[in-house]
């Protein structure tokens, strides 16, 4: 992946906001539950007087303190820096290795890396997939919203056919209330979704290794794409642990922060599918690097969420059979939401990721 900076010129100015979006109703998962989301979005402007859009998200804690962290800590240091966002995301985590890397750092540094390739795609006239090396294509997309924790077995039968309908190439499903409830909840939706469709589960690091295998195996001749984040996050140990010892394919990554992160998921072979993060990982840098790292370990790649964003970094990778479709809160800021067809999503066709915010003034904070 190149990075075209030359004569990009220098950052003059960065201003960020603080929103808050209400879902429609308050989804669940078997750890947390989501009825806000917050997203802290980055302004960054050039000497040469282009504009670029970074932003970032929390499902509703941790946006003031994200924003505080960028005004105080980042601004200061990324103004007159160059257009360059290996060049500014090495700089600006020089100068945050006190505070660490994952969490509020990473977040924040994931925004104004997004911003600064924003920019440059402005600069060149681009979309980013195309700066990137990549085809601006369709990419097919599996369904989440359909499948969340508190729905009962009839709700995710209709929300199961209703995804099949669509054209989406496979449901995503919530697990890790108890184990029975669970199985039997599996075992209804697979029955509800055609058989050329695929099954994800989704533990939300709710289970123990001896809950994540005796739940795995008992499902052992259900159809299922992958069994997604059973454990804790940060304990590679266990999950290839249970990696060995379960027949369904592993997935994880929407916790890990850095590449750092997802070099040691790697080493210890304890995943099949690796799912970072836009904003999560840091960033578009950190995210390729991960895309690299994974199609060298002969691994797949479907990130979690930002699908407009990640739709680009799709196009640009060999590995992603598909990207998510999560909630649409995020679409209530975009001033032309990108749609989906028929299960897939085409990356915009405008310079840079294509989004920009309107009429959002409802939703600000600061």
């Amino acid at each position: 992946m190149s990075e075209p900076t030359a004569g990009a010129g220098t950052i003059r100015t960065a201003e960020t906001s603080l929103y808050r979006i209400p879902n429609e109703q308050t989804l669940e998962d078997a750890t947390q539950s989501f009825d806000v989301l917050e997203i802290v979005s980055l302004t960054v402007e050039s000497d040469e007087g282009h504009r670029g859009l970074g932003f970032t998200y929390t499902i509703g804690r941790g946006g003031a303190a994200t924003k505080r962290f960028l005004d105080d800590e980042l601004i200061p240091r990324l103004e007159g820096q160059p257009v360059a966002p290996r060049t500014v995301r090495e700089a600006l985590r020089g100068e945050t290795t006190f505070i660490g890397r994952e969490g509020i750092s990473e977040f924040a540094i994931g925004a104004v890396d997004i911003a600064v390739w924003d920019l440059l795609g402005k600069r060149a006239d681009l979309p980013l997939c195309e700066l990137l090396g990549g085809t601006r294509e369709p990419v097919p997309m599996y369904e989440t919203d359909g499948g969340w924790l508190q729905y009962d077995a009839d709700t995710l039968v209709e929300n199961a056919r209703e995804i099949a309908n669509d054209g989406f190439a496979g449901m995503k499903m919530k697990v890790g209330s108890s184990i029975d409830r669970d199985v039997e909840r599996v075992r209804t939706v697979r029955d509800a979704l055609p058989a050329d469709l695929d099954l994800m589960l989704d533990g939300n690091c709710s289970y123990t290794l001896p809950e994540a295998r005796r739940f795995a195996n008992r499902l052992d001749d259900v159809a299922m794409t992958w069994f997604e984040e059973p454990l804790p996050k940060g304990d590679y140990a266990a999950y290839a642990d249970l990696r060995r010892h379960v027949d369904v394919p592993i997935a994880a990554g929407e916790n890990l922060y850095n590449e750092t992160q997802f070099r040691q998921l790697t080493e210890q072979n304890a995943v099949d599918y690796l799912q970072p993060d836009v904003c999560r990982v840091g960033g578009i840098t950190p995210w390729m690097i991960v895309a690299d790292l994974a199609a060298t370990s002969g691994l797949a790649v479907s990130p979690h969420y930002i699908e407009p964003l990640h739709a680009h970094l799709a196009c640009a990778a060999d590995n992603v059979p598909y990207i998510e479709h999560h909630s649409t809160v995020l679409d209530e800021l975009l001033a032309d939401p990108v749609a989906v067809d028929d299960g897939r999503i085409r990356p915009p066709a405008r310079p840079g990721h294509g989004m920009a915010f309107e009429d959002v003034e409802r939703y600000r904070e600061d």
